[in-house]
């Protein structure tokens, strides 16, 4: 029978510090990125944004709080979130200049006055050079008359309130190659192609393996500040214990991110530091972990073959590091919060699964991923198990209690339906193999796709149940808007008649169906524009310095330079519509209960009267 372990006194006094602290904004990243952007007006793209980052990871607050072990932040405060101004600020604006940010009655933040009159007063700048009112501009003029339809999220201006999200970097390569190695890489690439000449396009390559040496530099810079904090406060550490463990953090720091890990300590520390990099620089939507038990399972039991650790001391330091990713948060806009509470970030795990040769790779990680769901009951991080025929049966007892008691964490992805999938669509056996789960856990390479499953955020919802809307409406809405707008007067589809209108069965389908690919079409054109200037704008050299294919190719993610590059629409409410219309086909043209007006009707009058 499967049974949980006691947690440490320590883990018990983080959560219970977890639990009980109110998120705060803080603006350590959004000082450091205003001040960067307003002083360097001149630099553009790839190097702006890795000289960008370089100089948070040289500036931005550091802390290590009482009794951490795995360190890292994106705020100077405990549980408190930073703020990404490159993406959008209006929303952010208009929530403080209320106060409405601290008082409303989901995932409210506290905020200082001193903080909250600095953001308002650089504000208007951030409000141009944002990507969301740079998107504005090349949103397509030819969309403009369907604005407002519920079907599509974009609106006339306000793009992109999140970043491009939803991937897996390549954390097994900043693992066990390190950042030094990556930087002599591109440094390698650099002096090629001066040597060469730098000719054609390829100035591209040339600025991009510059941009990659110089963000290798600030990973460094920033986890050797962590190794020296950790030193100071060794130094001073009475308590023999805790002076050990700070020393031995200090060691692991000054080495990792720099060079190949060595212990299972180390990669712990290098995955979480990559984490934190990644959010520093920009991206803090959706980043997920991808197959955690893989990268941490030999390091695990090299290090219990070698005497270096004992279980109960990996099993504690993996609760230390769901309640450091469980710590990090990123405010959104209230509209957004309503859909998404709980101060959440979507970091997902994997775990489980097969190896690349077919077997099963379930390893030691695996069951400490568990324990760690089991006893923290924490609803980040989001936890991910790929099932197969060949999954042992005390991995299905222990995910199964770890599910009852956490409430639908773990989920449970089914490789023999997903790999064949993933293959499909382009993967090798080997890659899909070894795919992760992402974000709202769609399927992905691990660390070589860049599928931008969540496009920009809510973006990329695709509303399925107003193409029934509209399709029987003769393209009129007269469902309320996004965040509760009143409904849009003018036609806002295409004219396809009303439901009353409509002879057969047949009749219906086709308006279904052709209103859904004219906004296909308009989904997929408004996302292109919005990839045109968010490539330019905010390209992620960070990500790009281990993902698979960039490297290879000197090319950025947010360019194509992945080994694999997707996309993917949200369709929501398929259920909806498929009940819908066998309603409608039931109802009206099989077993004519009611006449098409007498339905149609009902529905325009929210069923009031037609019960």
């Amino acid at each position: 029978m499967y049974k949980l372990k006691p947690i440490t006194e320590r883990v018990a006094r983080m959560r219970e510090k977890y639990r009980n602290t109110q998120p705060e904004i803080c603006t350590s990243r959004y000082r450091l990125v205003t001040e960067f952007y307003m002083q360097n007006p001149d630099l553009t793209g790839i190097l702006k944004r890795a000289k960008n980052f370089k100089h948070i990871c040289e500036h931005i607050a550091i802390r290590i709080d009482e009794g951490e072990v795995i360190v890292g932040a994106q705020s100077a405060k405990y549980r408190a979130a930073a703020l990404y101004p490159e993406n959008s600020i209006h929303w952010l604006l208009e929530e403080l200049k209320n106060d409405f940010i601290s008082t409303r009655d989901i995932d409210p933040y506290i905020i200082s006055q001193e903080d909250k009159e600095y953001i308002l007063s650089t504000g208007d700048f951030w409000l141009k050079e944002c990507m969301s009112a740079k998107t504005d501009a090349y949103i397509p003029e030819g969309y403009l008359p369907y604005i407002g339809n519920g079907i599509t999220m974009f609106g006339p201006k306000h793009q992109a309130i999140s970043p491009v999200g939803h991937f897996c970097a390549n954390y097994d390569k900043a693992i066990r190659k390190g950042f030094a190695a990556i930087k002599a890489e591109a440094e390698a690439k650099i002096a090629e192609l001066e040597e060469k000449g730098i000719y054609g396009d390829s100035i591209n390559r040339y600025n991009f393996y510059r941009a990659i040496s110089i963000v290798c530099d600030g990973m460094i810079i920033l986890t050797k500040r962590y190794a020296k904090l950790a030193e100071e406060l060794a130094a001073k550490e009475t308590d023999p214990v805790r002076k050990k463990e700070l020393e031995a953090m200090a060691d692991t720091l000054n080495w990792v991110m720099e060079k190949p890990c060595r212990t299972f300590h180390d990669a712990l520390q290098t995955l979480f530091m990559y984490q934190t990099c990644m959010c520093l620089d920009a991206n803090m939507h959706g980043i997920s972990f991808g197959r955690v038990d893989q990268y941490l399972g030999d390091f695990y039991e090299a290090d219990l073959a070698a005497g270096r650790i004992t279980p109960e001391y990996a099993q504690e330091l993996m609760d230390l590091f769901y309640l450091k990713v469980a710590e990090m948060n990123k405010p959104w806009s209230y509209g957004a919060t309503m859909s998404n509470p709980g101060y959440t970030s979507g970091q997902l795990m994997t775990l489980g699964g097969v190896k690349p040769d077919g077997t099963d790779a379930t390893n030691a990680v695996t069951f400490m991923m568990l324990q760690s769901s089991g006893r923290l009951l924490l609803h980040d991080p989001p936890q991910a198990l790929r099932i197969h025929k060949g999954t042992p049966h005390e991995l299905w007892e222990a995910a199964i209690e770890t599910t009852k008691l956490a409430g639908g964490v773990p989920t449970f992805e089914n490789d023999d339906v997903i790999i064949p999938a993933l293959m499909s669509r382009g993967h090798t056996l080997e890659s899909a193999r070894n795919y992760c789960l992402i974000g709202c856990v769609e399927p992905a390479g691990t660390g070589n796709e860049w599928p931008a499953c969540g496009g920009i955020g809510v973006d990329t919802y695709f509303n399925l149940a107003n193409i029934l809307i509209l399709a029987i409406n003769d393209g009129y809405n007269p469902m309320p808007g996004r965040y509760g707008e009143p409904p849009r007067r003018e036609r806002c589809g295409l004219p396809t008649g009303y439901l009353y209108e409509m002879e057969t069965f047949d009749d219906v389908l086709h308006a279904f169906r052709t209103q859904m690919e004219f906004f296909v079409k308009w989904f997929a054109s408004c996302i292109n524009a919005f990839e045109y200037v968010a490539r330019e704008v905010l390209p992620q050299p960070v990500i790009s310095a281990t993902m698979d294919g960039c490297m290879e190719k000197g090319m950025d993610v947010m360019y194509g330079g992945a080994a694999y590059n997707s996309t993917g629409i949200a369709g929501i409410a398929i259920g909806n519509v498929v009940s819908s219309l066998g309603v409608i086909k039931h109802c009206v043209y099989d077993k004519k209960i009611c006449t098409a007006h007498e339905l149609y009707d009902a529905l325009m009058n929210n069923w009031k009267g037609y019960e």
